[in-house]
């Protein structure tokens, strides 16, 4: 980005005018256009208190800072950040997040073309239990899996081996089943859950653990239980 253009975005990052900022340096409108349209250069000082006036650095306006540097217009955003609430933060986090999710997925899908349609996903190599519980923890051992890029789930981020017949006929022993990492699922959804240290794949039902088997049924969650949910079932491998 050249001079005038920095100049330009950081204004305009700021919330001020043309005008005012003329005003500001004691110039002319006239003036101060030929900064942002290129026809002039300001001296030192003038640059010293276009610096000042818009709370950048003067790298950031030369184009001499290192690569990656904040942008006038990141600068805007962070300060509007600064002023919001709890509750203000908390939504402008959850909308980043999602955003920063949507890009990761496309990238994804970028890194899965570029490798001729595979993919690299890690397999936990305990499995989860559909039926009367597993020892399973997050640091269990893992494999890495490399699968056809259009058997995987978009948003699967691991897999896991299923062992045990609660959940047929959706999920039979020594099935891989594609996981999204999320802390929590709809009643309804079938998921990976640890209670009171034991892995298992199934349906969350209203304070209950839900198998698919009419032979298995359903695991209660007590108040005190140590549940946990460690993400949403996609589907699994064919």
């Amino acid at each position: 980005m050249s001079f005038h253009d920095a100049l330009k975005a950081a204004r305009t990052a700021a919330g001020l005018t043309q005008y005012q900022m003329a005003q500001q340096l004691g110039l002319d409108k006239t003036t101060y256009n030929g900064y942002e349209s290129g026809r002039r250069q300001p001296d030192l000082q003038k640059l010293r208190r276009m610096v000042q006036l818009l709370q950048v650095s003067a790298d950031q306006l030369l184009e001499t800072g290192a690569p990656g540097a904040v942008s006038p217009q990141e600068l805007a955003l962070l300060r509007k950040y600064r002023l919001l609430d709890l509750h203000g933060r908390e939504l402008a986090e959850l909308i980043l997040n999602k955003e920063y999710e949507r890009m990761t997925r496309q990238e994804l899908t970028l890194e899965r073309n570029r490798s001729g349609h595979i993919s690299y996903i890690n397999c936990y190599d305990l499995a989860v239990s559909a039926g009367t519980g597993e020892p399973w923890v997050d640091a269990a051992y893992k494999t890495r899996l490399e699968i056809p890029g259009e058997l995987v789930p978009e948003r699967a981020h691991f897999c896991v081996r299923v062992n045990g017949r609660s959940m047929e006929p959706a999920y039979r022993d020594g099935d891989i089943v594609f996981v999204e990492r999320t802390e929590a699922v709809h009643e309804g959804e079938t998921g990976i859950f640890f209670l009171n240290g034991d892995g298992y794949i199934k349906r969350l039902g209203h304070g209950e653990l839900l198998s698919l088997n009419p032979e298995y049924g359903p695991i209660p969650l007590a108040e005190f239980d140590d549940f946990r949910c460690q993400g949403r079932v996609l589907g699994k491998l064919p």
